[in-house]
């Protein structure tokens, strides 16, 4: 769970810089670990205009996930806030 967080606090952080959360940029992450966080980040409101969708047939079926344009709300501000004042 950690671990998890720690890569939902690197992830919010990204939204805060007004960046776009992408994969390449979080080093030793995987695709589904990438995926898990996001839907706990959307679970938990944490931000918004986060979506999922699946491209592509059957099994071949990709999952899909946008980033683009995704805004922190009070509760991500909040989760920032909190685990960056236990840093100290």
């Amino acid at each position: 769970m950690d671990g998890s967080k720690s890569l939902i606090y690197q992830i919010l952080k990204t939204i805060e810089e007004g960046k776009e959360p992408v994969l390449e940029n979080l080093e030793g992450i995987t695709v589904g670990g990438f995926h898990s966080a996001l839907e706990q980040i959307v679970e938990n409101k944490l931000a918004n205009n986060i979506s999922f969708s699946l491209s592509g047939k059957g099994k071949k079926a990709v999952r899909v996930v946008n980033t683009s344009g995704s805004k922190l709300t009070a509760q991500g501000i909040n989760y920032i806030h909190v685990q960056d004042s236990r840093s100290f």
